[in-house]
């Protein structure tokens, strides 16, 4: 099968990260080739987006297993996603955060946050 480079891109991407999650990256691989040919801005008809043709339906039951022992990897999927995405959005850490937590709770949260981020970068 030749692929483009953006599809090797993106190939790429899915396999690494299925790797580090202790999934099967070809099993993921095919599923994305089947849904859009791993095409990422791609809308079906009925309203399933991205290389997987996600749905309302498939991120309602990802919020419904994340509750679930022994599923903590969904949720920890999912968080790193809205984190990349504010971080895509807003690029600063202070308006990541300020995206991310209850506005009331701000000025309590981005301390918390930049002591943890000195912490862990030592």
């Amino acid at each position: 099968m030749k692929l483009s480079q953006q599809q090797l891109e993106i190939k790429s991407l899915i396999e690494q990260t299925t790797l580090a999650i202790g999934d099967d990256p070809i099993l993921s691989v095919a599923v994305a080739l089947v849904e859009s040919s791993l095409g990422l801005q791609l809308k079906s008809p009925t309203g399933a987006k991205g290389v997987f043709q996600l749905t309302s339906i498939a991120m309602k039951d990802l919020l419904q297993e994340m509750d679930k022992k022994g599923n903590e990897i969904i949720g920890i999927l999912c968080g790193l996603a809205f984190i990349h995405l504010l971080i895509k959005r807003h690029g600063t850490v202070e308006e990541v955060v300020r995206h991310y937590c209850n506005p009331d709770d701000y000025d309590f949260y981005i301390m918390r946050i930049k002591n943890y981020m000195k912490e862990l970068s030592v």
